[in-house]
């Protein structure tokens, strides 16, 4: 069976075992005004749990959202609908709610890079998309007040393919809930949101719904372009110009790469392709001169000594550049903002400045807000990170199946082919990217090799664009960055 057919009928096959109540258990549902460019916006909000069933009616999930709909004398059902989630895996839908285009986000900070101080607290958003779509905010299973039915075991859903089943199931569930059936649907993903939602978006279109526009904020396609999930060739080579901009930012670059910063990096990108690439394909075989050129050269663009790279055998990991170029200082760079920093080595999420600062400040406005503000009645935490999830994902059904049925593919998971199947049988679908100059975590240019790497036509190609902007992992903490973001996206809704 071709590999396309197999895989668009083991979708359906997933789906066709769930069925959808449309009742939204314990809901509790506010309204509220926000004034947006002048214009006040007068909306309804609505927290509460959509069941998802199989198809003998026995319910297995219940989905936790909070959703946003602007009150109009007419309904308009022209009016897009927004439907978005972070990533993780493990990760509720925090960080894009409170932080990014929710009405209600936490208090900012100068340019995204101080940390916070309690007491923390929500303002109204200027950046909000509100004014133009309608937002539902999507808590994974095992995240947010997400919960499984009694005798179901949450891992099933810990899986490339089972969480976008039941995304997909909640989002069926929303329309008919809601009647939305008719409206232009959305789809905005952060993180591994990427992975999720490209998977989604062509798995929607199996099942008869058809989104007019996918956002993905710093995402993640292929996990082998990214340095936390590989250390081939290929993800080194695409953080090099990452490493240069957070040097320039630290100032840690010869005088001569100081000037201008999207130079540096053009410089760096550069380089990488004529030279460091070919040097690490040569692998053993590069001459001693080579090896020690190219460290050189590989320090003058990074600011990290020679040696330590050579040592490395060229190959300098994420980490490693966190914890070495402020090693003097006694100070390391944050994965997810290299602007910002944090005492000591690095040693991940517990000690990078960027997670730490943020998270604690979104867990209390969460909290507050959904409890206190909406009354949404628990007693439980809102779980806005799961590490128990993350560490037991089953990532088998994400990888793209081999050509043949005679050969394997052990390599990592990667959307790119069903983003790229999305594209190809919608004219119309529009995808817009955003990414973080400073971003460790999703480098820029790890994104956008996949982007330019995806098997589209050129015509299909107009309709994909890739924004940079200044700040980390989630830019929009800089309200610089959330300003052109909330600029760009309003084009591209208008589109």
């Amino acid at each position: 069976m071709p590999k396309t057919r197999f895989c668009t009928l083991l979708l359906i096959i997933l789906f066709s075992s769930l069925a959808f109540s449309l009742e939204m258990v314990n809901s509790v549902s506010k309204t509220n005004t926000i004034n947006v460019n002048g214009e006040d916006v007068n909306y309804r909000v609505t927290a509460g749990l959509l069941p998802v069933s199989d198809s003998s009616g026995r319910e297995l999930v219940r989905v936790f959202s909070v959703s946003y709909e602007r009150i109009i004398e007419d309904k308009d059902l022209a009016r897009p609908v927004t439907f978005a989630f972070n990533g993780g895996p493990g990760v509720a839908a925090m960080f894009l709610h409170f932080g990014a285009f929710g009405p209600r986000i936490a208090e900012r900070s100068g340019d995204g890079t101080e940390i916070p101080e309690p007491p923390f607290r929500l303002v109204d958003n200027p950046y909000t998309l509100l004014d133009i779509t309608d937002l539902v905010f999507i808590d994974p299973v095992g995240t947010g007040y997400t919960e499984v039915a009694e005798g179901i075991d949450a891992s099933r859903f810990w899986d490339v393919a089972e969480d976008v089943s039941v995304f997909a199931g909640f989002i069926q569930s929303y329309l008919d809930w809601s009647g939305r059936r008719q409206s232009p649907i959305y789809i905005l993903g952060e993180s591994y949101g990427g992975v999720r939602g490209a998977y989604l978006a062509s798995y929607l279109q199996d099942i008869g719904v058809y989104p007019s526009g996918i956002i993905f904020i710093s995402p993640v396609f292929d996990l082998g372009t990214i340095q936390w999930s590989s250390m081939d060739d290929k993800a080194i080579a695409l953080a090099v110009p990452t490493y240069a901009a957070a040097a320039w930012y630290h100032n840690k670059l010869a005088p001569t790469l100081m000037n201008d910063l999207e130079e540096t990096v053009s410089e760096a990108r550069k380089w990488v392709e004529e030279k460091l690439l070919i040097a690490l394909w040569k692998g053993g075989s590069l001459s001693e001169e080579e090896k020690q050129e190219t460290a050189s050269k590989f320090s003058d663009f990074t600011g990290i000594d020679s040696q330590e790279i050579y040592r490395r055998n060229l190959r300098l990991g994420a980490n490693d550049f966190a914890t070495l170029l402020l090693m003097d200082e006694g100070r390391s760079l944050s994965i997810y903002d290299s602007r910002i920093t944090a005492t000591g080595p690095y040693v991940g999420d517990s000690n990078d400045g960027t997670m730490f600062g943020l998270s604690g400040q979104l867990k209390t406005c969460a909290n507050d807000y959904i409890k206190r503000e909406l009354g949404y009645i628990t007693s439980l935490p809102y779980r806005s990170g799961n590490a128990e999830v993350y560490l037991n994902w089953n990532w088998e059904s994400g990888r793209v199946p081999p050509d043949n049925p005679d050969s394997l593919n052990l390599g990592f998971p990667d959307a790119s082919n069903a983003l790229a199947q999305a594209i190809k049988r919608a004219p119309y679908l529009k995808v817009f990217v955003g990414s973080g100059r400073f971003d460790l975590e999703c480098p820029y240019e790890s994104v956008d090799y996949s982007l330019k790497h995806l098997k589209v036509d050129g015509a299909s190609l107009e309709n994909l664009e890739h924004r940079l902007y200044t700040g980390g992992h989630m830019f929009y903490f800089n309200p610089v960055a959330q300003n052109e973001l909330k600029r760009d996206l309003v084009e591209f809704y208008s589109r």
